[in-house]
């Protein structure tokens, strides 16, 4: 889970603070099991009956996850950026309009259209002067998360979302709005993450039907089951082939082609999310977490956790429990 204040959302702070606290975007961590699954964000000196966040402190989701969602009634030309993100965010205009700023190109973004902003991606947007937007906004993201946005249409040359119907985008709506409804029921708000895909996907104006693959996301899905229960284990690709049953080649491509990531990636992946955890949640020794996440060896554990969290273990745990106790 990342804590952070939503910088990015509220006209009292400047929208390069959000850079000063970008670092502490990786730290994800498993909830209390007596913590709600959400936490409200006070946003001083604005109206609290047009903007409110939620903070999502459930982490137990791997392929889908919601970090911070809610929504915000812009000043005029209120900007944010240039700024990166290491997490997807959708922001869907309830009213008025502004701009969209990313990969040295502008859109004009407004009422019942999306953009979207991608990971690691500079961009900036801006509230028009006269008819400043109302938006509400997720940030998630997740293991297939790029699968199901590249089926909807969207890249980094086209982050912009418009409907190809008009119930396409009420329906968008509705579903947005029912997040800050059910903000406390967290297997709620992750099916409701699941319904805004699949609603992006089938009303969008540039979706294109994927090719069938059932067979190919049985075999991936056993592949992720296997992983899902043996991680603790040395696990190779000709082992995860070998449980499916098919030729390791064909596997690893039909791998790549349904999770968008290689078996190795997506193994490093899941064993990093766990570790995370358990850096954050016990009070186990950094050897014990390698164990428990499938390496013999601390070092190899500790230099794959870096490359993919940009902090060492050590590092990483002091920073979330400062962080922790900083929200408290």
């Amino acid at each position: 889970m990342i804590y952070h204040t939503s910088v990015y959302h509220a006209a009292v702070f400047q929208c390069t603070t959000f850079l000063m606290v970008s670092d502490l975007m990786d730290i994800m961590m498993l909830p209390h099991p007596t913590k709600p699954p959400w936490r409200i964000l006070p946003q001083r000196g604005i109206n609290m009956s047009d903007n409110i966040t939620y903070l999502f402190e459930e982490n137990s989701f791997t392929d889908l996850t919601l970090y911070q969602f809610g929504r915000e009634h812009c000043a005029p030309m209120l900007s944010c950026g240039p700024a990166k993100h290491n997490h997807y965010l959708l922001h869907y205009v309830l009213s008025g309009k502004g701009t969209f700023s990313s990969m040295g190109e502008s859109f004009n973004v407004g009422t019942g259209q999306a953009f979207l902003i991608f990971p690691d991606n500079v961009t900036l947007y801006v509230a028009d002067r006269a008819d400043p937007w109302t938006y509400l906004w997720i940030e998630f993201d997740g293991l297939k998360v790029e699968h199901f946005l590249t089926d909807a249409g969207f890249s980094l040359k086209n982050p912009i979302y418009t409907s190809a119907a008009p119930s396409g985008t009420e329906e968008l709506r509705d579903l947005l709005l029912s997040l800050l409804d059910n903000h406390e029921n967290s297997l709620r708000l992750i099916g409701t993450m699941y319904l805004i895909l699949e609603t992006l996907i089938r009303t969008s104006s540039v979706y294109r039907p994927p090719r069938s693959r059932n067979l190919q996301e049985f075999y991936v899905h056993e592949a992720i089951m296997y992983i899902d229960r043996h991680y603790k284990e040395e696990i190779t690709v000709n082992q995860l082939a070998d449980w499916c049953g098919i030729d390791r080649s064909y596997f690893g491509k039909i791998f790549r082609d349904t999770i968008l990531m290689n078996p190795q990636k997506y193994l490093i992946r899941y064993r990093m999310n766990i570790a995370c955890g358990l850096l954050r949640d016990t009070s186990m020794p950094i050897s014990q977490v390698a164990s428990e996440v499938g390496y013999s060896n601390q070092m190899n554990f500790s230099r794959v956790f870096r490359k993919e969290m940009g902090l060492s273990p050590s590092e990483w745990k002091k920073r979330a429990c400062l962080e922790t106790r900083r929200l408290s």
